[in-house]
């Protein structure tokens, strides 16, 4: 998802969920989550299915527009959202397990539907059916994946999400370069960017 290596010493699959962790087998149980920590999710979408990325102008209002309203609907606080170029990153905290599970499920669909509706997404030929020489054009699927999560334990793991949700944001408006090594080799003149406004 993202910039984020899936990799079991990484994340705990007591607090992790979805993703590339959905290909292991330990990683296809309930998804863990908490009515008093934050969460981590991460919507990663197919490149190839966006005609325009999440971050043009007219997709990036529909999408924002989609997440406000479905968090406001659902009770769920939006601490933080980084709309990337292919994946969205939040920082939410959830009141009930049965509203979370409606959010992302909610907001992945409609997300797809009004891309769908907009003809954002590219279009695919499929193999003749019945009748022959009828060409069959079916819309691209945009996720991946079922949306990310992670539940943050402890004060510090929470303040390093809030960094790096915010290093995403910093990276595609243009601000901040870049980083393959993310916040742990970012250079103290990029940490004096990261939170200035």
């Amino acid at each position: 998802m993202g910039h984020i290596n899936h990799v079991l010493n990484k994340y705990n699959l007591k607090h992790s969920h979805g993703g590339s962790l959905r290909q292991l087998r330990k990683g296809r149980k309930a998804r863990p989550l908490s009515s008093r920590k934050p969460h981590h999710v991460v919507f990663k979408a197919d490149k190839k299915a966006l005609k325009l990325n999440f971050r043009s102008p007219r997709t990036y209002k529909l999408v924002k527009k989609i997440i406000d309203r479905y968090a406001k609907r659902f009770f769920i606080r939006v601490e933080q959202c980084s709309i990337n170029f292919d994946h969205i990153h939040l920082n939410i905290r959830v009141p009930r397990r049965a509203m979370s599970h409606y959010f992302l499920r909610v907001v992945a669909g409609q997300i797809a539907q009004e891309l769908q509706k907009e003809s954002l997404l590219r279009e695919v030929t499929d193999t003749p059916g019945e009748k022959r020489g009828v060409i069959v054009k079916r819309v691209m699927k945009l996720w991946l994946s079922r949306p990310f999560t992670r539940v943050v334990h402890g004060w510090r793991a929470y303040i390093t999400l809030r960094d790096y949700i915010q290093l995403n944001e910093k990276e595609v408006t243009g601000v901040i370069p870049y980083q393959k090594t993310r916040l742990r080799g970012l250079h103290i003149v990029y940490w004096q960017k990261l939170w200035s406004s």
